[in-house]
């Protein structure tokens, strides 16, 4: 079965020994796959198509066109709580399974292993929470199991199924996803979370004195107290220190940069940010004029406390005058990732750009790609897109300090794993790149460094609704998403078609 990279349909066949709701975990992951890939599933096994045969035993010898997946998932957490890996050498790499190979046919159950990544199996008998209320990255996978976050685990997965689906066993190969973009080959989606901004001059001094005071005791470079400690003049002199959203738009632009902002709607902790979302809306508005979008950013406790998405979404729609899209959680806080998924939908949204860790850049459920998440509940995806932020400013600075490797070298190797293995869909966060405020400005030039090398690398850094409008149709081409997320998507006239024109 020697297909050499074609667009192909594919049928998924269960053996009737495969339970159901095994199916629909199944059925989900193929469909991601499909998806990343180009490739369109089909209901029915016309002759054309590439029946892939899920089942404990491999077809007879004489079906040509039928792909066996060795069916070993198993939904059962092991006793210890942890799964461990079975090690395994394919193409140069070194791949981590959980249910290891089928002794038969010495393959691995690809789907079984890809739905525990992007499902965020390994994170359900995580238990232990930070003082935030959050996951400890020492308590994950990577951490316990020496695993690197800086691969792509999910989408290597989803390269090597490719590679045996195209070209069978002899040729070992991991083939890079298509862009469906003739002028772009991988797309970022740009954000900032507006966590603090100027109101006055009073809350930016208690803003400047508080990030002294972490500096010293998160030992952060001497060069961040520093150029902190330079802003509080500026600000007893009457600079607005924190007003810079107008500038980043032109900053930006000049970059070729479009960008989403995400802000809070409501306050109702010490740790939300200092302003209220009135006093922001008019530079929000200016920001959607020029063509950026504005997200939810919700509120620090309206996953875990408040259950509060849903309101903080109309009110944040009432301020800004336009329905958010698309949602982050402020202080990417939110506990289990159901518990986030569950009330992101409820509240409407389309994407969400929540699952990234705190302190370190990376791919937490092993993907470079957006997918929608999993709703354990029914048994079936949700009909919203989940972005993987892979790269944030805060979390490079903790990073770079802890293991004294350069800033701009950790986000390069970030996004180059992206861009080897498919056409992107993941997500950069950087606050303010403009002040010192969050973290020091060689942090921040790293992000102008990575957006300058758009045009060399064909690469594309767009807002998450320009995302939601290029990547819609390949999922609903894969059999995901509704068709009420393809309507709002494309509100913009024609967006596709110039997205990644010169």
């Amino acid at each position: 079965m020697r297909c050499e990279g074609r667009i192909l349909p594919l049928f998924l066949q269960f053996d009737a020994g495969v339970p159901r709701h095994t199916q629909s975990r199944i059925s989900y992951a193929f469909r991601v796959f499909a998806a990343i890939y180009g490739h369109s599933v089909v209901d029915n096994a016309p002759s054309a198509a590439i029946q892939v045969s899920y089942a404990p035993d491999p077809p007879p010898n004489n079906a040509a066109r039928v792909f066996h997946i060795p069916f070993l998932y198993r939904d059962k957490p092991p006793e210890t709580g942890h799964r461990h890996f079975a090690r395994h050498t394919y193409a140069g790499h070194q791949f981590l399974l959980s249910f290891g190979v089928d002794a038969r046919s010495g393959r691995p159950d690809w789907l079984g292993e890809l739905f525990l990544w992007l499902s965020g199996g390994y994170e359900t008998n995580i238990h232990a929470r930070d003082g935030v209320g959050r996951i400890p990255y020492s308590e994950t996978v990577f951490s316990r199991q020496g695993i690197s976050p800086l691969k792509s685990h999910a989408s290597m997965l989803m390269a090597w199924l490719e590679n045996a689906v195209q070209r069978g066993e002899s040729n070992e190969a991991l083939p890079k996803a298509p862009s469906p973009f003739p002028k772009c080959e991988h797309l970022v989606v740009c954000s900032h979370d507006v966590d603090f901004y100027f109101t006055n001059r009073t809350t930016a001094l208690v803003r400047l004195f508080k990030n002294l005071g972490i500096a010293v005791v998160a030992r952060q470079p001497e060069s961040q107290f520093a150029e902190t400690l330079r802003l509080i003049p500026q600000v007893l002199g009457g600079i607005q220190v924190g007003h810079y959203l107008p500038a980043l738009i032109e900053a930006n632009r000049q970059h070729n940069v479009q960008s989403t902002f995400f802000a809070v709607a409501r306050r109702g902790h010490r740790r939300d940010p200092n302003y209220r979302i009135a006093q922001i809306a008019p530079f929000l508005q200016d920001a959607a004029r020029e063509g950026f979008s504005v997200g939810l950013h919700g509120s620090y406790g309206s996953i875990l406390e408040d259950g509060s998405l849903s309101e903080e979404a109309r009110l944040l729609e009432g301020s800004v005058g336009q329905r958010p899209l698309s949602g982050r959680q402020h202080w990417l806080r939110f506990g289990r990732q159901e518990d986030l998924f569950g009330q992101v939908a409820q509240a409407g949204l389309l994407a969400d750009s929540s699952l990234g860790f705190p302190d370190m850049p990376g791919f937490r459920n092993g993907a470079s790609f957006a997918f929608p998440p999993y709703d354990f509940s029914r048994e079936a995806p949700y009909h919203f897109l989940e972005i993987p932020l892979v790269l944030m400013d805060g979390s490079l600075e903790a990073a770079s300090r802890k293991s004294a490797q350069p800033a701009n070298r950790l986000a390069e190797d970030v996004l180059e794993e992206s861009r080897t293995r498919g056409w992107g869909g993941v997500s950069v966060l950087w606050h303010n790149p403009l002040e010192p405020l969050s973290v020091p400005s060689g942090i921040n030039d790293v992000y102008w460094q990575c957006a300058a090398r758009q045009k060399r690398l064909s690469e594309k850094w767009m807002s998450v609704d320009q995302f939601l409008a290029a990547a819609v149709p390949r999922f609903q081409q894969a059999g995901l998403l509704s068709a009420q997320l393809a309507a709002s998507a494309f509100r913009e006239a024609n967006l596709e078609a110039r997205l990644c024109s010169p």
